[in-house]
């Protein structure tokens, strides 16, 4: 969203209407790029979110904001001492600048009156919160900015506070005068430039969006100078400047917001703009601010989790993967155990050939048809007998380790399938809810206390995985967790559960679609709620979807009462469902199938009775196996339906 300094001065003259005479009751800083200030109004409170991040800088009624530290950042403090309880005076705007002023008022300890104002630059990388006193001088600012960050100006405490430099342009009043007289508004250095550069170089406040807006009112092409105009397209675009400049002056705007093809807000402004799927006006423009950065927000905090989860269970695969090759190396070192029995078997057969010292010896392989011979190295410390029972030993050694290593590659090879299955399931979230129910499951297996399962380790203190490192994934010979990366994320599944009474928590419900021919199917968010869903929530008649030979969720096609087999259209559906939420799995191992279409992925997907489907023993949760099966190749596509 294109916030300019015409859009800010109109959200200024909104907020002095809300805001004026109301009390500030508290203070929050929930990172160190947003305030938010608790607005007393009869009858409750309002919040105002002030954000100073490069990439959204903005100032509005929020509704919905995020969770505040449980230590206060310095400058919030300072905001409590000089805001808190204080009575707003005003919202202004210093002229059509990417600038808010917040000006308050407060009697001290000594009953004295003293006035305040909080400055909020929104002005991009430049952004900056400043609190300013009665004198004019800084009592501090959000960012320090001294002569070795800009030479322009400083902003550090016991400063003078300086506006940034004016720009020279014709603020929209003197422009609507200057178009009243019939004369386009363009300053003289102006002049040679595309008219909707022109535009914006001319009038203060105005964005090149908005400047595209007059243009395209005027219909004329925003490309042409103004000595490629013509005398029709002049007169046009006069008329829509000062339609504009005259709404903007006198008050007369609808905010509007606009919705992308898939349904979420993409942008807003304060004129009704081309080439959306869906344009809505709104009630102000603080409310179409918030509406269309609470969807950006809410996309940037998926994404954040998101990647935060894959990194953990990418440094765990990584160790899993390295601890598998270890693995394959003591296989490999096992499978010569025959060959040091052999040679400990020559070697008490020659015994009177070994000499005493000796560093090797030459002895005939009577195993071997063509009697070959062969050297043994030897230990010169030790007799024959000492030699042989010395490669009797590794020999044993060996042995004992080829047998663990082969029983630890299978739970290598489970461990690497079940830590791949909570990847895809983190790729196909689609919500902050599907990452709490990942982060859930990483905390209740290396904890042990998983409440969707029955039998938990919590319930049951049991130490038949001790000596077996790769029972779990990341525990250690001891019990305890040796991923570093997984211990870490239940930890902090641990810390975000805080104080909270666990009886009362209730678990993420599972995700809900309807069929187009009213089929209800569900499908579950982590490996947990797989296993719940499919051999706790579901009926043995229902059907069971997966994609075949992939780490992906469990589909669950509801059947109606008295019903064999649901609808065609039905299992099409919830099958392109369960490729969906593998997509990504899919692109990973090249599963496209030829006769795809270009922008199309398709996958074969295995579907079954729930009946059909038995869990693993002893494997992690959502691990099955299943019999009597059909197979469907579909498209992955989203469904038709939104989560219900």
């Amino acid at each position: 969203m294109t916030l300019d300094g015409i859009t800010y001065q109109l959200l200024a003259n909104e907020l002095n209407k809300e805001l004026e005479g109301k009390r500030v009751d508290k203070i929050y800083m929930p990172d160190k790029h947003t305030v938010i200030l608790h607005i007393r109004f009869t009858g409750g409170y309002q919040k105002l979110l002030i954000s100073i991040d490069p990439g959204a800088p903005r100032i509005c009624f929020a509704e919905n904001t995020l969770d505040n530290p449980s230590i206060p950042p310095s400058f919030c403090m300072l905001l409590r001492k000089y805001l808190a309880g204080s009575r707003i005076e005003s919202v202004t705007n210093p002229g059509y600048e990417r600038i808010i002023e917040i000006t308050v008022s407060k009697y001290d300890e000594l009953k004295d009156r003293k006035t305040y104002t909080l400055t909020v630059e929104l002005m991009g990388r430049f952004s900056n919160l400043v609190l300013i006193n009665e004198n004019g001088k800084i009592l501090d600012s959000a960012i320090h900015v001294d002569f070795s960050v800009s030479r322009v100006r400083e902003v550090m405490p016991a400063r003078v506070y300086e506006y940034p430099p004016s720009q020279d342009k014709y603020k929209p009043e003197k422009a609507l005068e200057i178009a009243k007289t019939g004369e386009l508004p363009f300053m003289e250095s102006e002049l040679q430039r595309p008219v909707a550069k022109a535009l914006v170089g001319s009038i203060l406040g105005l964005s090149p969006v908005l400047a595209a807006y007059i243009t395209d009112k005027a219909d004329i092409d925003d490309r042409k100078t103004l000595q490629m105009l013509t005398d029709g397209e002049k007169t046009r675009l006069i008329n829509a400047i000062k339609e504009f400049l005259t709404s903007i002056t006198e008050g007369k705007y609808t905010p509007y917001l606009f919705y992308g093809e898939d349904g979420e807000p993409e942008d807003a402004s304060i004129v009704e703009l081309k080439g959306y799927a869906k344009a809505k006006p709104v009630s102000s423009i603080s409310e179409a601010i918030d509406m269309c950065y609470l969807a950006r927000d809410s996309r940037l905090v998926l994404d954040k989790g998101r990647d935060k989860l894959s990194q953990i269970i990418g440094s765990a695969l990584a160790r899993v993967i390295k601890k598998r090759e270890i693995h394959e190396q003591d296989l490999e070192e096992g499978q010569k155990a025959d060959a040091l029995k052999h040679s400990g078997d020559l070697i008490l057969t020659y015994k009177y050939m070994v000499k005493q010292g000796a560093s090797s010896v030459t002895l005939i392989d009577y195993a071997s048809e063509s009697q070959s011979e062969i050297t043994i190295p030897l230990n010169p410390t030790l007799d024959a007998s000492g030699n042989a029972q010395e490669y009797y030993k590794r020999f044993h050694k060996a042995k004992r380790k080829m047998e663990l290593a082969e029983t630890y590659l299978k739970e290598d090879e489970l461990a690497a399938q079940y830590l791949r299955s909570l990847s895809a399931a983190v790729t196909a979230a689609s919500s902050v809810e599907d990452l709490d129910a990942i982060n859930e499951e990483i905390r209740a297996e290396i904890s042990g206390d998983s409440g969707f399962r029955k039998g938990s380790a919590s319930s049951k203190n049991t130490n038949t995985n001790k000596g077996d490192p790769n029972k779990m994934v990341g525990v250690a010979k001891s019990g305890k967790a040796s991923s570093r990366a997984l211990r870490e994320a239940a930890k902090r599944a641990n810390m975000n559960k805080g104080n909270k009474d666990k009886s009362k928590e209730r678990a993420l419900p599972c995700r809900r679609y309807m069929t187009s021919d009213g089929y209800e199917i569900l499908a579950g968010r982590n490996n947990i709620q797989n296993e719940q869903l499919t051999f706790h929530n579901a009926s043995r008649r229902d059907w069971w979807f997966h994609v075949k030979g992939l780490p992906g969720t469990h589909v669950i096609l509801k059947t109606k009462p008295n019903e064999e087999m649901p609808s065609d259209n039905a299992v099409l559906e919830a099958a392109s469902l369960a490729a969906f939420f593998s997509k990504a799995i899919i692109l990973e191992e090249h599963m496209t199938s030829e006769d795809s279409k270009p922008g199309q992925l398709k996958a074969e997907v295995d579907y079954c009775p729930v009946s059909h489907v038995k869990k693993i023993p002893g494997a992690k949760p959502g691990m099955v196996i299943y019999e009597g099966y059909y197979s469907v190749l579909v498209e992955a596509k989203e469904p038709s339906s939104k989560d219900l």
